[in-house]
């Protein structure tokens, strides 16, 4: 049986063909697939010699019966053995065959999740989230079947136009040629429609991936849509997608009709010709009534696998561009160093000396105007660093640079003297933590996302404790089901302020070295701000803490601050000072002071 854990290959295969791919995938459940085919082997055996003993019954029941009774019950009870054994046989073929494709569809969705974690911002950019979740949820179905049903059949027509042939042949040479002359004609219809039929399913695969796009584009936009009043378009829309794949669905289902009762009644034409033709020769007596039987029962199992080549064929493109698909995923390179971590001794070890950025500039892709330009300051342990800055002023690019959400440069940003360029972002981001000002949470319960990958840490904060903290504590005890309340899709249920205040829980329940909070305390009202701040400051769980924000109020405790103006650091100081020798940030201090603006325009 197959065994997981065992896809090594699948690390790396973008050299190799898809052919190779597939092969790989087999050769993993080598032993398996050779018991399925030596099962497979006996299946067909069994299949071809029950029409034999059928002539011989026949032949017997013709001639004295009373002479021959232990002869013909002989071959009964040989019959029936071999029946009962044909599907005993059968069925275990199938187990052999069907386990290891599974077991291939949960390696390749393991591989395909596992590089779709380690890919960064410019894969997603290329590619929607929607098409993502199609090409690993339905395309995989089309190498599913070809390393399952697909190589099932293969070996199965392999075996039965070995085997039925010759035991017809021996029979009679020219009625076996007869024989052929049907499934011939047959077998180029099937591979025309096949042909066919590829072709619209490739179609219509990618029109699903289209529709699952717009579909979770749709979901995710939903507010949007309503608050636009855009509800009958978006209905359009989607009912587009949905009748174009209608369409296409229908198109394939007619043809399918057309042709499978062309295929389904070959061995019906085969028939009728056997009894035309192989009439004349028992007429002849070249021919015995049991022979001729057999001869019947011959043809229908030698016209399934004529019958089933075009379906392989189509089954075998199709597998392919499902293999092609999944490979758009699989074979995105990865950096080297990404693949190659800290020592644990050396990963627990950063942040011992702190993080500094010298003369850092990053341009988007796309732009001529530089977000941030010759950025230069230190984090050291022990630090609380504050960056102010209206809307755009780069501080949230800052942010990305800092935690390789963008990719930067070599030579502008050390922690502990090393380059961040060459460690992974895996083991710079478990010293460096970072809480958006979009706060994401999974459709789980209150604690489950404040437990999300810290159950194996065992320093953990009591989760009672990191909710008071946050100030969640008085808010959580009224849910329905307190701390088991789930929060919706994206903490739907759940306010703005309330969404930021349990991911700012989640960031406090395991200590870090170094936490950014990007702008976390934007949804929440004056009075709460102050105490999430008074929790920041005296019981935050981290050596350093790096708060950005628009509120100048926000940063008075901090040891130091930098004021960007668009992407340059304009002025940097203690409270005291930039109060004397910033006029940005005593404008920005003295108007939220008096106005309590909450956004600094």
């Amino acid at each position: 049986m197959p065994q997981p854990g065992k896809t090594v290959f699948l690390e790396s295969t973008h050299r190799v063909s898809n052919f190779r791919f597939v092969l790989n995938c087999v050769l993993e459940h080598k032993w398996s697939y050779a018991t399925a085919i030596l099962f497979i082997f006996i299946t067909n055996w069994l299949v071809v010699s029950i029409p034999f003993h059928i002539g011989k019954s026949i032949d017997l029941l013709s001639g004295a019966l009373s002479e021959n009774q232990n002869e013909l019950y002989k071959h009964i009870y040989l019959i029936i053995a071999f029946a009962v054994a044909m599907v005993v046989v059968r069925t275990i073929s199938r187990i052999f065959f069907f386990t290891p494709a599974r077991a291939i569809e949960r390696d390749v969705k393991n591989a395909a999740f596992k590089k779709l974690a380690q890919l960064q911002k410019q894969f997603y950019e290329k590619f929607e989230t929607g098409k993502l979740i199609s090409i690993v949820n339905n395309d995989i179905n089309g190498l599913r079947a070809l390393a399952g049903i697909m190589m099932l059949q293969f070996f199965n027509i392999i075996f039965a136009l070995s085997l039925t042939p010759v035991q017809m042949w021996r029979m009679s040479p020219e009625l076996t040629l007869y024989c052929f002359l049907p499934v011939i004609i047959t077998f180029m219809v099937a591979y025309k429609a096949t042909d066919y039929l590829r072709r619209e399913t490739r179609k219509r695969m990618v029109e699903l991936q289209s529709l699952s796009s717009s579909t979770v584009a749709y979901l995710n936009g939903v507010d949007v849509i309503k608050s636009s009043h855009v509800e009958p378009w978006a209905v359009r829309s989607f009912c587009g997608f949905s009748e174009t794949l209608l369409n296409r669905s229908l198109g394939l289902t007619k043809i399918r009709t057309l042709i499978m009762p062309i295929i389904d009644y070959t061995d019906r034409f085969m028939k009728v010709l056997i009894l035309a033709v192989g009439g004349t020769f028992l007429l002849r007596q070249e021919l015995s009534l049991g022979e001729l039987t057999a001869f019947l029962s011959y043809s229908a199992i030698l016209a399934r696998p004529f019958i089933s080549l075009g379906r392989i064929f189509s089954g075998y493109q199709l597998g392919m561009a499902s293999v092609e698909s999944l490979r758009r995923i699989l074979d995105q390179e990865i950096e080297p160093h990404e693949l190659s971590h800290l020592p644990p001794d050396e990963r627990n070890q950063l942040f011992s000396s702190g993080i500094e950025i010298k003369n850092l500039n990053y341009t988007y892709p796309g732009s001529k105007q530089p977000s941030l330009s010759n950025i230069s300051f230190e984090v050291r342990p022990g630090q609380k660093i504050g960056i102010l800055g209206q809307i755009g002023s780069g501080k949230t690019t800052l942010v990305n640079c800092l935690n390789r959400y963008l990719q930067i440069k070599p030579g502008h940003i050390f922690i502990d003297g090393r380059d961040i360029t060459d460690i992974t972002r895996a083991d710079l981001r478990s010293a460096v933590r970072t809480i958006t000002q979009e706060p994401f949470l999974f459709s789980d319960t209150v604690a489950e996302n404040i437990y999300f990958g810290a159950r194996s840490q065992s320093d953990q904060l009591p989760l009672q404790e990191a909710l008071y903290q946050s100030d969640m504590a008085n808010e959580v005890a009224q849910f329905p089901e307190q701390t088991d309340t789930l929060v919706g899709e994206k903490g739907i249920l759940l306010s703005g302020g309330q969404k930021q205040r349990l991911s700012l829980a989640r960031a406090i329940f395991t200590p870090c070295k170094l936490i950014i909070l990007d702008n976390v305390l934007s949804a929440v009202d004056n009075e709460t701000e102050r105490f999430l701040l008074h929790q920041i400051f005296k019981n935050m769980r981290s050596q350093s803490t790096l708060i950005v924000s628009h509120r100048a109020s926000v940063l008075e405790k901090v040891d130091h601050i930098l004021v960007l103006e668009k992407g340059r650091i304009i002025a940097q100081g203690s409270h005291t000072q930039l109060m004397q020798t910033s006029s940005l940030y005593r404008k920005t201090w003295e108007l939220q002071q008096e106005s309590g603006a909450e956004v600094l325009e």
